[in-house]
């Protein structure tokens, strides 16, 4: 027996042992599905017509319970601010300034007087310079505007007044959280509704598919995916003065793992996710490394009234034409851990590597030495 084949007689036994731990990056197909019945898990082959199921990891939202607020009264309330505006013609008992545009040497030309706004107190009354203590709460700015003018008669010669309203803190709306300007946000007799204060907001800091809503009135909560709520969605409520708006960072994701050609954490871009567009995001299975019988979507799930959530395994095969329909329509859920198999044929390829480091340099030396 030569030296080069002594030496192959000695590797061969070792070589052959150290396949079953060669390195890999993940198992194979039938190393997942060998051991499922010992450990009593479900394996179900996902067809066209197969039900995607309902992960126990995902966090189904309670049904929206908060309605649109009412129609608010109108009228001033406490906290509105009042900007007063008095025009007047000739006398001017508030040393008016010239409107704009006039020529203040012509005489008689009337003149506009604009005050610092007023906040309008608990108690419901302004007072306002020669027209003494006015009702505000209640009243609109006509009202208002009409009033001081009824004061004003007889002390200014031919006033009028104009009186402009900005909400206080009353008539509005509060937001928080990962929005892009939180505070308070003005709500008007038009009726905003929970996307309209969103915008005013500048919108969130996330992405909405990444973006809870929370809305609180009084001690009632509602939440909604704000990826979900459209113009027409029952939690597109019109809001209520006092309402608390708040915006949280909530990443739904899934990991793929295996022969993929990205191994990562994929996030949810909308509400749904199917498994080819998963496949798809993760760049595919590798031509040199997968199986492509054996992509696996892993998952705990409740079934069959189970109390405890119970592993089940979905497994797709690429192969069959009809495995690409039934792709399309099965969703993917939060927490899954999709796993592209290892093809069998890596395990050899990778033996007849680890023997050819060891082969090749016992020729060498065996050349060299003849």
């Amino acid at each position: 027996m030569t030296r080069l084949a002594a030496l192959a007689a000695l590797a061969l036994p070792i070589l052959t042992g150290a396949c079953a731990s060669l390195p890999s990056s993940g198992p194979t197909a039938g190393q997942v599905t060998g051991s499922l019945r010992e450990n009593q898990i479900t394996l179900i082959d996902i067809q066209p017509g197969t039900p995607s199921g309902e992960s126990a990891a995902r966090q189904a939202l309670p049904a929206w319970t908060i309605p649109d607020a009412p129609p608010r009264a109108g009228g001033i309330a406490p906290g509105d601010v009042l900007t007063v505006t008095v025009y007047e013609a000739g006398y001017a008992l508030f040393g008016n300034s010239p409107i704009a545009g006039a020529d203040p040497s012509q005489p008689g030309i009337a003149g506009a007087q604009r005050f610092p706004g007023i906040t309008v107190p608990e108690d419901g009354t302004i007072r306002f310079p020669y027209a003494g203590t006015i009702r505000a709460e209640g009243r609109s700015a006509v009202d208002v505007a009409a009033a001081i003018e009824g004061r004003l008669r007889g002390k200014s010669q031919a006033a009028q007044v104009i009186v402009t309203v900005e909400p206080g803190p009353r008539r509005s709306a509060v937001l928080s959280g990962a929005v892009k300007k939180p505070g308070r946000v003005p709500l008007s007799e038009a009726g905003e509704r929970l996307l309209d204060a969103i915008a005013l907001a500048e919108g969130p800091e996330t992405r909405p598919a990444d973006t809870l809503v929370k809305l609180t009135r009084g001690d009632t909560v509602s939440t909604a995916r704000l990826d979900e709520v459209g113009a027409a969605s029952p939690a597109n409520v019109v809001l209520a003065p006092g309402d608390r708006i708040e915006l949280v960072r909530n990443v739904r994701t899934l990991t793929v793992l295996g022969a993929a050609n990205s191994v990562s954490e994929l996030a949810f871009d909308s509400a749904e996710l199917t498994l080819s567009e998963a496949l798809a995001r993760a760049g595919g299975a590798k031509d040199e490394k997968a199986d492509p019988t054996g992509v696996f979507v892993f998952r705990y799930e409740l079934r069959d009234g189970a109390p405890q959530p119970v592993p089940v395994i979905y497994r797709l095969n690429l192969l069959q034409p009809q495995s690409y329909f039934a792709a399309q329509r099965f969703r993917m859920r939060e927490k899954d851990v999709m796993l592209v198999a290892n093809a069998q044929a890596n395990q050899i390829g990778k033996f007849v590597q680890m023997l050819n480091a060891v082969i090749a340099p016992a020729i060498t030396v065996d050349l060299l030495t003849r």
